[in-house]
C-alpha cells in the first residue's frame, strides 16, 4: 500500500535522502531526515519548511510539493497521466506527486513508498480474483505477458512490474481507468465482470 512519499536530493554523482512525506486525518506531516539535517551543502524544500525544524505539520499539501503538481488546465496534463498510467481524474496527491510530479525543474526526487509489500502471490490473487488469464491481464493493464508468468513462477523478482500492479490493486478506480483504456480485447463478459469487480 502506498503510505507516503520519499524525498531525494538528487546531485551529479550521488543522491541523498532528505525525508518522508505523509498523510495522516488531520492533514499531512513531513519529517526531514536526521542525517540529511546533520550533512553539508543541504537545501530545504523551501522557503515555507526551513532546515531550522525536522517535522512540519499542515491541514493541506505543503507548498513546495502543490507546485511541483502540474495544474489541469496544462494542455499536456492528460499526456502526464497516460504516461504513468494513472487517470485523469486521479485526485490523491501521494499518487500525483510519485507518478506525474516524480521530476520536477528542482533538484528533488519523489519516489513511492510502500508499506506491506506486494508480492508474486499478491499480483497471482489479484489476478485471480479478477478471473483472468495471463494474457488478458496483461493486455489489460499493459504489462508483458511472460513478465507475468515469470514474477507468478518466481523466476524473476519483477519490482517495476510489481509496484505498478499494486496500485492498479490498491486503487480500484485507477485500475478501472486502465481497464477502461486497454480493455477492448475481453470478451464483453469478461470485461463487464473485471468492471464490476473493480467497481465494487
Amino acid at each position: 500500500m502506498l503510505e507516503g512519499v520519499k524525498v531525494f536530493l538528487e546531485r551529479k554523482t550521488r543522491r541523498q535522502y532528505v525525508g518522508l512525506l505523509t498523510q495522516q486525518n488531520t492533514g499531512f506531516v513531513f519529517e526531514y531526515d536526521r542525517a540529511y539535517l546533520k550533512a553539508r551543502d543541504i537545501i530545504s524544500l523551501g522557503p515555507e519548511m526551513p532546515l531550522t525544524r525536522r517535522i512540519y505539520h499542515s491541514d493541506t499539501l505543503f507548498i513546495p510539493f502543490l507546485d511541483r503538481i502540474p495544474s489541469r488546465e496544462n494542455p499536456a496534463y492528460s499526456e502526464y497521466c497516460r504516461s504513468m498510467d494513472i487517470s485523469f481524474e486521479e485526485t490523491n496527491p501521494l499518487i500525483l506527486l510519485s507518478t506525474i510530479a516524480h521530476r520536477g525543474p528542482s533538484s528533488f526526487i519523489f519516489e513511492p513508498l510502500y508499506g506491506e509489500e506486494f508480492s508474486a502471490e499478491k499480483l497471482l490473487a489479484f489476478r485471480k480474483r479478477l478471473k483472468l488469464t495471463v494474457r488478458d491481464f496483461a493486455a489489460c493493464f499493459d504489462f508483458s505477458p511472460s513478465a507475468i508468468t515469470r514474477i507468478e513462477r518466481g523466476q524473476a523478482s519483477g519490482r517495476e512490474v510489481l509496484k505498478r500492479a499494486e496500485i492498479y490493486a490498491k486503487f480500484p478506480q485507477t485500475a478501472l481507468f486502465q481497464l477502461k483504456r486497454r480493455g477492448g480485447a475481453l470478451h464483453i463478459n469478461k470485461y463487464q465482470y473485471v468492471a464490476k469487480e473493480l467497481s465494487n
